[in-house]
C-alpha cells in the first residue's frame, strides 16, 4: 500500500513540474511574439475600401443655406477631404459642386461630415484655424459618380 501511495505522489510531482514548465514556456512564447503590420492592410482610421487620389481642387459647398468655397486635398468614389475654415460637426450634411483639374464637368454630390480634426501642417499658412473635414458622399447628381470614376481611371492609367 505504501508502494501505491509513493507511485501516486511521484506522478503528481512529476505532473505538478511538467504543467509549471508548460505554463511558463507558454507565458515566455507570449512576452516574445512581434506583431507586424502588413502593407496596405487596413488599420487605425485608415481603413478606406477604394483608392484615393491625393490631388488639390476647388469645391463650392452648401452648409446653412450658405455657399462657400474651399480647397479638396484628395476625393475617391465614397468620399472627400476637404480644408475649411470652419469647423463642422459629424453628420453635417453638405451640398458639393466639385470641380477636377481639367475637366469642364461639375461633379455634384450630397454628402455627410464623418471626420474633422485641426489641420496642423497648414496652420502656418494661414491667419485662420483650418480643419481637415472628411466627407462621406451619398448621393451623386445626373452622372457625377461615373464621372469621377472615370476622371480617377484616367490619372492611374497615365501613371502606369
Amino acid at each position: 500500500m505504501l508502494i501505491i501511495l509513493v507511485g501516486v505522489l511521484c506522478i503528481f510531482v512529476l505532473v505538478m513540474i511538467l504543467s509549471t514548465l508548460i505554463f511558463d514556456e507558454k507565458r515566455r512564447h507570449g512576452r516574445e511574439m512581434n506583431f507586424v503590420q502588413l502593407k496596405g492592410f487596413w488599420s487605425g482610421d485608415d481603413r478606406r475600401s477604394t483608392d484615393r487620389l491625393h490631388i488639390s481642387f476647388e469645391v463650392k459647398y452648401i452648409a446653412d443655406g450658405k455657399v462657400r468655397i474651399s480647397k479638396g486635398m484628395d476625393i475617391s468614389t465614397k468620399g472627400i477631404r476637404l480644408l475649411l475654415d470652419e469647423r463642422f460637426e459629424k453628420g453635417t450634411p453638405l451640398v458639393l459642386s466639385i470641380r477636377l483639374p481639367d475637366r469642364k464637368k461639375v461633379i455634384r454630390a450630397s454628402g455627410m461630415v464623418v471626420w474633422t480634426s485641426e489641420s496642423l501642417e497648414d496652420k502656418k499658412k494661414s491667419p485662420k484655424r483650418l480643419f481637415n473635414t472628411g466627407i462621406k458622399f451619398f448621393r451623386f447628381q445626373d452622372s457625377g459618380e461615373k464621372e469621377l470614376f472615370d476622371f480617377m481611371h484616367s490619372l492611374e492609367c497615365k501613371s502606369a
